[in-house]
């Protein structure tokens, strides 16, 4: 049985989902199908009074939630350098997508894949840095010499469609895990994955 799992290279929880679901893959001799998942850019809120009680409060779970990201990222031994503004992954994404289109083998998508999250989660690359993706692509084992004109061309059409696929399956967000016919978001659900993986022996964990 295969483990397919929609992605966003900008989104810290894939980030923090990729040692464990490839652990998870690891483990039960499952091949990944990574997808791009390109999502919406989130709207920038303008407090018309920073000091109201609701922007107070936004601004604390705001500051809640990175902390929690930089546990956990801590916890897993994660090389972490966590933005302030939304990363822009377009290019990255399309890298994906290109991947795909050219047949890479599971393994070859797993290193990019890996690669992409690590370098740029660290701090090391630009997400949107054609020429960065470009050579990650290449380091994976994939031909890189007509990613640009796709990117130019066809890749907003390709991760747009992508997108509304997953949409239809009732995701909002990534990562989105799709096995045996049932969607489950974020990495909180990987013991079920790793039970439906495993052939479902015994009770499925809740």
């Amino acid at each position: 049985m295969g483990l397919v799992v929609h992605i966003d290279f900008k989104s810290p929880q894939a980030r923090l989902a990729l040692g464990p679901t490839l652990a998870v893959a690891e483990q039960t001799g499952a091949a990944i199908d990574w997808r791009p998942f390109h999502l919406k850019p989130r709207p920038e809120r303008q407090e018309a009074d920073p000091a109201s009680r609701g922007a107070r409060h936004r601004r604390a779970r705001a500051n809640y939630r990175r902390w929690e990201l930089d546990f956990y990222a801590g916890r897993q031994g994660i090389e972490w350098v966590c933005p302030e503004a939304e990363l822009d992954s377009f290019v990255a994404n399309a890298g994906l997508a290109w991947m795909k289109r050219l047949n890479a083998s599971p393994s070859q998508c797993d290193a990019y894949v890996s690669r992409v999250f690590t370098e740029a989660w660290a701090g090391r690359m630009d997400l949107s840095d054609r020429d960065a993706v470009v050579a990650v692509i290449a380091s994976a084992g994939v031909d890189g010499a007509g990613f640009g004109h796709f990117l130019d061309q066809q890749a907003g059409v390709e991760l747009a469609r992508a997108a509304d696929e997953v949409r239809a399956l009732g995701a909002g967000d990534v990562p989105a895990y799709v096995i045996g016919g049932e969607l489950y978001i974020g990495r909180a659900h990987l013991p079920v994955i790793r039970w439906w993986l495993g052939g479902q022996v015994g009770e499925p964990p809740v």
